[in-house]
């Protein structure tokens, strides 16, 4: 009996083997028939994503993630950024069965991310969210058929955190938010084991939410005012040129334009060099990250083997650093150090022989 929120003609086989491509084409024919896909349109799709369960072909895959992207990303204006409203439209659903619940709503989540020039954090927050239960409880159904123990970091769970932190293109290039390197202090601090590629992902997460430069990202207004304005100056741009090509003289012309040119390649190098310059301040910690730091690595005692990477990674990377981490870093160094000089120690070898 299929569910009463799915159309009789449009359930699953009869034997409930799941999703078969002769329903995706139903569901692709019956959305796909206006402009604009609509909430009723996405009701549906749920209605029989949560019939499929993890049965499904590849065609409902597919199907899935281009009618949430399509909904939630390209249908805005101006297209690719992705609203609050959608964002929290979207988590509320996904929260509806107890949250991701399956490997195709994870992959449609990451599809919808990658596609968007501008994502809310809430959206990539509550996904970080979503693995770190399914880390902590065991739940692993839904990023992969792994079975492991609770409070287990693994190489996959790690490819599913990295897929999450640097799908979204809002900000600078993989810029982490604090919602974002929050949550991952909480698995660092609440798991038991983890991959060795966890502690170089946290460390360098963490260290681009620290070093990164966290520029005014532009909102959906301001991208469609900018679209404006670029389609205004391109109009007038073409109408000068227009004008300049058919007037006699028109080297003379050329000659006069040539130093605003020259002028517009001068503020070019200006812009570089204030960037530039934004960038090297970014890199160095302040007292006030310091002291975020600090309260993080500090709340739970003993240092992680993650925190200790992360501690290495800004030591490293970092012009200037704030007094009381820099102090916590060498102090690790120098303990780094000591425990060295003893494994490798050739008198402590000798005299152990």
């Amino acid at each position: 009996m299929p569910s009463p929120d799915v159309p009789a003609s449009l359930a699953t086989s009869p034997d409930d083997a799941g999703i078969v491509p002769e329903t995706v084409l139903k569901v692709r024919k019956t959305i796909y028939t206006h402009d604009q896909l609509k909430a009723s349109d996405m009701d549906l799709v749920f209605s029989v994503a949560r019939k499929a369960g993890c049965q499904c072909c590849p065609e409902w895959t597919a199907l899935f993630s281009e009618a949430l992207a399509d909904y939630v990303v390209h249908q805005n204006d101006p297209p690719d950024y992705i609203p609050q409203q959608k964002a929290d439209w979207l988590t509320a659903k996904l929260a509806e069965n107890g949250g991701i619940c399956s490997t195709t709503e994870f992959d449609m989540l990451i599809d919808v991310m990658t596609h968007a020039l501008g994502v809310p954090t809430s959206l990539s927050t509550f996904a970080l969210n979503e693995i770190k239960t399914a880390i902590l409880e065991g739940r692993r159904g839904a990023f992969t058929s792994e079975d492991h123990p609770a409070g287990v970091v693994t190489e996959t769970d790690v490819e599913a955190l990295r897929a999450v932190l640097y799908a979204a293109k809002s900000g600078t290039p993989d810029h982490v938010t604090r919602d974002e390197a929050e949550v991952l202090f909480q698995i660092a601090h609440a798991t038991k084991q983890a991959a060795p590629s966890f502690d170089d992902l946290f460390a360098r997460a963490i260290g681009n939410y620290l070093m990164a430069i966290n520029e005014h990202v532009p909102d959906a207004a301001e991208a469609l005012h900018f679209e404006k304005w670029l389609d205004e100056r391109e109009s007038a741009g073409s109408f000068m040129e227009r004008m300049v090509e058919s007037v006699p003289h028109f080297q003379h012309w050329m000659d006069f334009l040539k130093p605003l040119a020259m002028a517009d390649e001068a503020d070019y190098a200006q812009e570089n060099a204030v960037e530039e310059a934004k960038l090297r301040e970014s890199e160095k910690i302040t007292v006030s990250e310091a002291a975020w730091v600090m309260a993080h690595l500090t709340r739970d005692g003993e240092l992680t083997s993650a925190e200790k990477r992360l501690l290495q990674f800004i030591g490293a990377e970092s012009p200037s650093i704030a007094p009381p981490l820099q102090a916590l870093i060498d102090k690790e160094n120098g303990a780094a150090s000591h425990t060295f000089g003893k494994r490798h120690s050739p008198e402590l070898q000798s005299s152990s022989d």
